[in-house]
């Protein structure tokens, strides 16, 4: 049985009251502004375990303080959330240097747009076929040390390229390789983190805690891909990646700070088959994940490839610079950051369903304007939304799915969702291909009317998903 018991003190004072004398409270603070309902553990069964978290007050700035904790609460209120928020940060900082170091490298190389786009995706048949397993394997063994090796094992493949690059030897089929590793890395990573969430923050803080590890993600789409073209040029494709090496090393520290997370023994001594098949199940059943998850794959396969080969676009059609590539993905990151911004501040009550349709709209809008102005500035427009959309579909579209999927299922759902980066040659290769046999310009104006289709489509084929608040 839950008892609520509501805090009513005074701005800037903290009282615990028990709710009763056999079971104390499990969660015990009051933010400035906010009352937070504490629950007590007689009778948990799938509830989630909510420990005790140090007292945080909202910044004393006004209005903008307010909204700054709003926006970031769960990471502010929890710091083992906050640190493994940060080792979120730098890995994806990381990976984000790496692939646009990689991408410039490539068309260097060889010359091919093919060639770039099969090695941007490398990581997708591996993240294919690991996401399945990902998923299980988050939910049978300790989640930190998942996370952690995942984390070494992609700083120490990027140190393996800086190291080939020093003595001459890297070809291009070297990056294919490390490519394709780091995909099952990356699918080990993020079905683990997922599932770790509701360990680290409150149950009220979940939507919020999902947005901000998608956040994590679009902070480093905006800061690291213009730090990578800009290092590229200033200090060579070799150093970028002795700095890459160092940053997603560094965020295994982090994650070290973080207490081990154990998952629920009942799922240990189920096969791994019968966990996978389980997983494929419950999205069945699940109308709501089952619709975004189609939607989410759908509109990931027409408007993940451009982004994958922007370097080739920006090349062909603008003459750019490497750094020129760098701050086209900058504004890709600075509209999913704005995007995510937003989406961390939506609750329950907001059409969130209908902000999810209307961001593949979006999606198509800036790839027509993409394409019908040539012009650099018309690219970066395009790009930041690109960005938003981004958002809609990935960030906001995660955190719905979490929320109505039940916990023990979290990270077989999350699994099943990274598949989607393992469709990306479905509508990379094509891209790629239609890009060097008819050029830039019309391979992506074919995409982005396809994108409108899809869009006008989803409105009226998911009724689910628009009436989702």
């Amino acid at each position: 049985m839950l008892h609520n018991t509501r805090l009513q003190q005074p701005c800037g004072q903290l009282k615990e009251y028990p709710s009763s004398a056999s079971a104390p409270l499990t969660g015990d603070y009051f933010v400035c502004g906010t009352n937070l309902s504490v629950q007590d553990s007689t009778d948990q069964g799938t509830e989630i375990a909510e420990e005790t978290q140090p007292t945080v007050h909202a910044p004393r700035f006004g209005v903008v303080g307010r909204s700054f904790f709003h926006t970031f609460e769960s990471v502010i209120t929890n710091r083992d959330f906050r640190m493994i928020w940060f080792g979120m940060v730098l890995s994806m900082g990381g990976f984000q240097m790496q692939m646009v170091a990689r991408g410039i490298l490539v068309y260097e190389m060889t010359g091919d747009p093919f060639i770039t786009g099969i090695v941007g995706m490398g990581f997708a048949p591996s993240l294919l076929v690991v996401s399945l397993y990902g998923g299980v394997l988050a939910d049978r063994v300790e989640r930190r040390l998942l996370i952690q090796i995942s984390q070494a094992a992609n700083g120490v493949l990027a140190g393996i390229v800086a190291i080939l690059m020093f003595s001459g030897s890297l070809a291009w089929g070297h990056l294919f390789a490390v490519s394709v590793a780091q995909g099952a890395m990356f699918a080990l990573q993020m079905p683990a983190r997922q599932a770790a969430i509701p360990s680290l923050v409150g149950k009220n803080q979940l939507p919020n805690a999902f947005a901000l590890n998608a956040m994590a993600m679009s902070m480093m789409t905006l800061i690291a891909p213009a730090l990578a073209g800009v290092l590229y040029e200033v200090i060579g494709p070799e150093n970028v990646y002795v700095m890459v090496c160092g940053i997603m090393l560094s965020s295994v520290l982090f994650t070290s700070l973080v207490p081990k997370m154990y998952p629920p023994a009942e799922l240990i001594k189920a096969s791994v088959m019968s966990n996978i098949i389980g997983g494929f199940k419950y999205i069945g059943k699940n109308k709501l994940v089952l619709n975004l998850m189609i939607y989410s794959v759908i509109v990931a396969l027409l408007s993940m490839p451009f982004r994958m080969l922007v370097q080739v676009y920006a090349k062909d059609v603008y003459g750019s610079e490497p750094s020129d590539v760098g701050l086209l993905l900058t504004a890709l990151g600075l509209g999913g950051l704005i995007g995510t911004i937003t989406i961390a501040n939506l609750r329950k009550g907001h059409r969130r369903g209908w902000v999810v349709l209307l961001g593949s709209f979006v999606a198509a809008s800036s790839l027509a304007l993409i394409v019908s102005v040539p012009v650099y500035t018309a690219g970066l427009i395009g790009m930041v939304g690109m960005g938003l959309a981004e958002q809609a579909r990935w960030a906001l579209g995660q955190s719905l799915m979490m929320e109505n999927t039940s916990d023990e299922y979290r990270a077989r759902v999350m699994s099943v969702l990274m598949m989607t980066f393992g469709l990306m040659p479905l509508g990379m290769l094509p891209l790629g291909w239609a890009i060097k046999e008819f050029g830039a310009r019309p391979a992506v104006g074919l995409t982005a009317a396809a994108l409108f289709v899809v869009a006008s489509a989803s409105v009226f084929l998911m009724p689910r998903l628009r009436r989702t608040v």
